[in-house]
């Protein structure tokens, strides 16, 4: 039996990785979201952790049209299936999101297959490139102790999302990584929002707080928003 590439990720390494059970207190989950059951697409900055072709990440992700990725990204309608794109590289992930509880995550999906030999640890900081923590897919999937998962199983992937409006217009939530050198400033400008905006949605005091390959909430506008959506209904 043969695993797509990026299953085998830093793989011999996880084999000795041992993770010391988490408390039974509740973990954070997903971005400020605060209404109740609203559902929406959001966006997230996947970096590819090595050269993977768009049919992984399609099935990584559960993406069930091609087309759909390829508007995120603003790649060509034509682009092939069987495109590579090196490592490091990243990619915005299309995925339902779902308002619960004051937090939005994806909406039950995606799902991933356990394999032989596998962690969550693997699975959330080398597979999902550190888009959610090992601590969230425990607490989702009630995994009650992390180092023992059974091969075979589905295990839920709760990425960080929001439908709310923000300053009353309608966006599309991406949870935007953040680069060393960034700034909350340099964010706002870039993506035609302000840096209270910003410090509003990710629950900032300060924006000097903001850290480097963390998650960020940026709330997408105008023509973004409505290529996006447009994209997403006519192709689901």
């Amino acid at each position: 039996m043969t695993f797509p590439d990026w299953v085998w990720v830093f793989f011999p390494m996880i084999l000795f990785i041992s993770i010391q059970t988490t408390s039974s207190q509740p973990i954070s989950l997903g971005f400020k979201c605060t209404t109740p059951n609203k559902t929406c697409t959001s966006l997230i900055d996947y970096k590819l952790p090595n050269t993977t072709t768009l049919s992984s990440i399609q099935n990584l992700f559960q993406i069930k049209n091609l087309r759909t990725l390829l508007s995120a990204n603003n790649l060509p309608i034509t682009t092939p299936q069987n495109q590579s794109f090196p490592s490091s590289q990243i990619l915005k992930i299309p995925f339902p999101c779902l308002c619960q509880n004051n937090s939005g995550i994806s909406n039950r999906r995606p799902y991933y297959t356990v394999v032989p030999n596998d962690g969550l640890y693997h699975i959330a900081a080398e597979v999902f490139s550190r888009l959610v923590t090992y601590q969230q897919i425990q607490q989702v999937n009630g995994i009650p102790d992390p180092n023992k998962i059974e091969v075979g199983a589905k295990l839920w992937v709760p990425l960080p999302c929001s439908c709310d409006d923000v300053d009353g217009e309608s966006v599309v939530h991406c949870g935007y990584l953040v680069a060393s050198g960034n700034s909350v400033g340099g964010i706002a400008q870039r993506f035609n929002t302000t840096e209270k905006t910003l410090l509003d949605l990710n629950g900032m005091s300060d924006a000097k707080d903001l850290k480097a390959d963390s998650i960020f909430d940026v709330p997408l506008k105008g023509k973004f928003y409505y290529y996006c959506y447009t994209e997403y209904f006519f192709t689901h």
